[in-house]
């Protein structure tokens, strides 16, 4: 089964939510380290990470779904969105071997995608995705998911 690993992010403030996969936790702690950003909790801003996942898997195609997730609150007003995708690509390229597959603003600029590929002969794949705008709510706080993600089988797509 080939797995991607996707990492979503909200700009302002940040706060994540505890993954399960330590691959996700070494990449937010790379890029967004606590405490000025923090985890954010299953319950916090659960229509906000909803709409994240499915942005992510429907530019994909709907070919991924995501598997393992975590979610970071950026710092109050944070404006420094280039330094922590630059962070996390660093991470990802020489901790863990990756490839830079894309990266850009999409969605009518709401959303900033990197996708990394981890190996050849079954790759596994890590994304990032970072919101433009703040969270309703938050004071200021963006939102930053990481992901992995599996290949979406038929029986998913129904």
């Amino acid at each position: 089964m080939t797995t991607l690993l996707l990492a979503c992010c909200l700009l302002p403030g940040c706060q994540t939510v505890a993954p399960a996969n330590p691959t996700l936790e070494a990449l937010q702690t790379a890029a967004t380290p606590e405490p000025l950003d923090r985890v954010s909790p299953a319950h916090e801003q659960r229509q906000a990470k909803t709409a994240m996942i499915r942005w992510t898997e429907q530019f994909l195609g709907q070919a991924y779904r995501v598997k393992d997730q975590h979610f970071v609150l950026l710092e109050p007003g944070f404006t420094a969105g280039a330094q922590i995708g630059s962070k996390a690509h660093q991470h990802v390229t020489q901790q863990l071997g990756g490839t830079l597959k894309m990266d850009g603003w999409y969605e009518d600029d709401h959303y900033k995608l990197f996708l990394w590929q981890l190996g050849e002969a079954s790759p596994r794949y890590i994304a990032f995705v970072m919101t433009r705008d703040a969270l309703p709510g938050t004071d200021e706080r963006r939102l930053v998911g990481y992901f992995t993600l599996e290949r979406a089988t038929a029986d998913q797509g129904r």
